[in-house]
This record gives structure tokens, C-alpha cells and sequence, in this order.
């Protein structure tokens, strides 16, 4: 999901949540169904093959499946 860090209402409440400033440079975070971070927040480096790959270390760590498409994206394989 998108939050815009520079609204108010849910999106202002979720910032304070994660403690995130007002009109910071994105980051992404993987949460579980609870908001709880997963993996510590990716900033700077938005490329497709840094989030595939943190989201292998998240389906590794709780021991899911990984699908093949996203090994073939953090090796660059696919765009």
C-alpha cells in the first residue's frame, strides 16, 4: 500500500505509528498482518533486486515457499 507523507487523516496516523516524518524519502517496509516490521525498513535503495531480495530473507525466515519469479528478479533475470 501507498502512504503519502504529506496528508493528514490515516495516513498522518500511520507515519506516527512507524514514527516517520513529514515529507521523508519513501521507504518500504514488509510488515505482517499485524504492522509489525518483518525486516528493518529499505531506504535508499529502491531498486527491484534490494526488495526482491528482502523479501526472500521474510518467506525464508518463516520458512514459506519462494517463488521462482522472485529469485529470477533479484538475480535481474526478469524486469
Amino acid at each position: 500500500m501507498a502512504i503519502f507523507n504529506n496528508k493528514g487523516g490515516k495516513d498522518r496516523e500511520t507515519l506516527n505509528i512507524y514514527k516517520e516524518p513529514s515529507w521523508n524519502n519513501p521507504v518500504v517496509r514488509i510488515v505482517n498482518a499485524k504492522g509489525e516490521n518483518l525486516i528493518p525498513r529499505i531506504a535508499g535503495d529502491y531498486s527491484k533486486r534490494k526488495v526482491a531480495l528482502q523479501l526472500i530473507a521474510v518467506l525464508m525466515e518463516n520458512k514459506r515457499a519462494v517463488p521462482e519469479q522472485l529469485y529470477a528478479l533479484a538475480q535481474g533475470l526478469v524486469y
